[in-house]
């Protein structure tokens, strides 16, 4: 291994803060990476990360999917039939008719965050567009005052923070928690007893399958969970996809010239997911000893799944490191994860971007990044996105 990418500590953010050399060289030449610091495995191939995700006998998620930390009583740390109940109660509030019936009310938001935008022909597309979009979103599907978006977005990028390992938990973590429970606590006590509002929280409550329901603790943390994979999902795409077609003023252009072409724009989104790839890693737990890559992952020890170094690899995609929006996916990208876990809100991730570009795009021409404030990108071994990125443009 070169002397710059010995001894690697992949739980600091600082190490991932401009990662694409360091991911490359791992995949090709340490594809199983042992972590001293953190005592973590780590994996960065395609096929590695399929071969794990497809297997939870071998490599559970039941020990949790941080870094040594403790899971929780959601459906992402369950495998085999608990996971499959679980997850199937959780999908009936995310039933495809359900999902496809917030498309409106998804396009009203975003015209709703371009309108006093345009005129100014500069924004910030964290600040002004990818940040509030899923926040009210999924606010207004759980029912929340949008009043508290702000508020609620504020301890998600606590939580964010804490998911980087044990040592980022600190007191600001804990007291966001507890401040998100005191606040799912406020809105189970609106909904009541009788819960038929189609609001998310009351379809959670009133599910059932084979004669079981989601228990005060699953409800509380699918309700956390809900808030942290979406809001940030669509936050980074969204943002760096914007970011990326600022950059490639052909390519932004085409999108418009192709916006009447459905298929077109999916592609598109699909390879803005691939491209910013939002979350660095989930982690899973060998049940037994595996050999890999002539080493052996022990029982009991933790293997990051590197979702970037994945969705880079040549193996499966032409020209990994060239951003293009007509690119053939005959790999699919592995940025919602892979096998059982697949995530559940993926659906709505992609309408969410697919309806933001459609709207944005129509509407704002010459799109540039701000000479004056370069974009900077969270610091963050967890999440991968935008913190800040300012753009200049015009109106059509």
């Amino acid at each position: 291994m070169t002397k710059k990418f010995q001894d690697l500590d992949m739980c600091d953010p600082k190490t991932h803060d401009d990662p694409w050399e360091m991911l490359e060289y791992l995949r090709e030449n340490e594809p199983l990476y042992w972590d001293p610091h953190n005592e973590l495995w780590y994996v960065f191939r395609y096929d590695d990360i399929v071969e794990i995700s497809r297997d939870p006998e071998t490599f559970t998620s039941t020990e949790g999917n941080r870094p040594h930390l403790p899971p929780d009583p959601s459906m992402i740390h369950q495998d085999g039939e608990a996971h499959r109940k679980q997850r199937g109660l959780v999908a009936q509030g995310f039933s495809p008719k359900y999902i496809r019936q917030q498309e409106p009310h998804i396009r009203e938001i975003v015209i709703e965050l371009l309108t006093p935008r345009i005129p100014e022909g500069t924004m910030d597309l964290v600040e002004h567009l990818a940040a509030p979009l899923p926040m009210r979103v999924i606010g207004d599907m759980l029912g929340v005052p949008r009043e508290k978006h702000a508020s609620i977005l504020e301890l998600i990028d606590k939580f964010l923070q804490g998911g980087q390992g044990p040592q980022y938990v600190d007191d600001a973590v804990n007291e966001a928690f507890g401040a998100f429970a005191e606040h799912h606590e406020e809105m189970l006590a609106a909904i009541g007893e009788d819960p038929q509002g189609d609001d998310l929280l009351s379809r959670w409550i009133r599910a059932e399958l084979e004669g079981e329901k989601l228990t005060e603790d699953q409800l509380l943390f699918e309700h956390t969970l809900l808030n942290v994979g979406g809001a940030e999902t669509t936050r980074s795409a969204l943002s760096g996809g914007l970011e990326e077609l600022a950059r490639h003023p052909d390519q932004y252009e085409l999108l418009y010239q192709k916006l009447d072409d459905r298929e077109f724009v999916e592609n598109a989104c699909e390879e803005i997911i691939r491209w910013v790839t939002p979350f660095h890693n989930m982690f899973r737990t060998a049940t037994r000893d595996v050999e890999m890559h002539g080493k052996v992952i022990k029982a009991g020890q933790m293997v990051g799944l590197q979702y970037p170094a994945a969705n880079r690899d040549p193996r499966h995609f032409k020209d990994p490191y060239k951003f293009d929006i007509t690119r053939d996916f005959t790999t699919k990208h592995i940025s919602f994860g892979y096998g059982s876990h697949f995530c559940l809100g993926a659906s709505l991730a992609r309408m969410e971007l697919r309806v933001a570009l459609e709207e944005f795009v129509s509407r704002i021409k010459n799109l540039r990044l701000d000479p004056a404030h370069p974009p900077v990108w969270v610091s963050s071994s967890f999440v991968r996105g935008p913190k800040s990125t300012r753009v200049l443009f015009e109106a059509r």
